[in-house]
């Protein structure tokens, strides 16, 4: 099939004006761009005509991701285009039940294959950092209270317990904060789990980027 440039680029300009979230305008742009690139395979175009044109979190994935690695711009955040600002929000109030002295970081962006080690493409971090007064992570579990890239593709799929992505995955492991944290040891400001790496300090919280990207009103 022969690509139009043109117009990929026109729906991407039209795309990157429209405010930052998953709007049925979004996935409308997204739905059309994919079809034209096969991104989109006819049986999965067919599923979204039964979604009533929306898209879910995974196929919008597949269409940025297919954007960025043709090098297309997309601007904004992209977890925030992806997943959409209802299941941010939910998100992120089910982690300050759970995880009350936690900051929650659900971050996707564009890289090269030099810089994550995974293939080009859209890759994600999904972590909690603790604030000064946290008990402290015990080593020993494997919570993700730090920085480390995955594969985009890799944020999607069949986890244990039930479970469909790596937040839902995380939550059922580790259900509270006591679950995976040393009693009588508390976080202090500026020791090594309170202080951000250079990387993660470059980093919007899911509660910032719902702050930055506020619908107008």
């Amino acid at each position: 099939m022969s690509l139009n440039s043109d117009y990929i680029t026109e729906r991407v300009c039209r795309y990157n004006a429209l405010p930052c979230d998953a709007s049925f305008q979004h996935d409308d742009l997204l739905y059309r761009i994919g079809n034209h690139t096969d991104v989109l395979t006819p049986e999965i175009c067919g599923l979204i005509h039964r979604q009533q044109g929306w898209l879910t979190p995974y196929q919008r994935y597949q269409v940025l991701n297919w954007l960025v690695c043709n090098g297309f711009e997309i601007e904004g955040d992209l977890a925030l285009l992806i997943l959409g600002r209802k299941q941010l929000n939910q998100w992120l109030e089910i982690s300050r039940q759970a995880y009350p002295n936690f900051k929650f970081f659900l971050v996707f962006e564009s890289h090269s294959r030099e810089q994550s080690g995974w293939e080009d493409g859209i890759n994600y971090t999904c972590f909690w950092t603790p604030s000064p007064g946290a008990p402290v992570p015990d080593p020993e579990m494997d919570f993700p209270w730090k920085l480390y890239w995955e594969s985009g593709e890799m944020f999607w799929g069949n986890f244990p317990n039930g479970t469909t992505n790596d937040f839902e995955f995380t939550l059922s492991v580790y259900p509270n904060q006591q679950s995976f944290t040393q009693k009588c040891w508390v976080c202090e400001e500026g020791d090594y789990y309170t202080t951000l790496s250079q990387d993660e300090a470059s980093l919007m919280s899911v509660a910032q980027v719902l702050e930055h990207f506020a619908v107008p009103v």
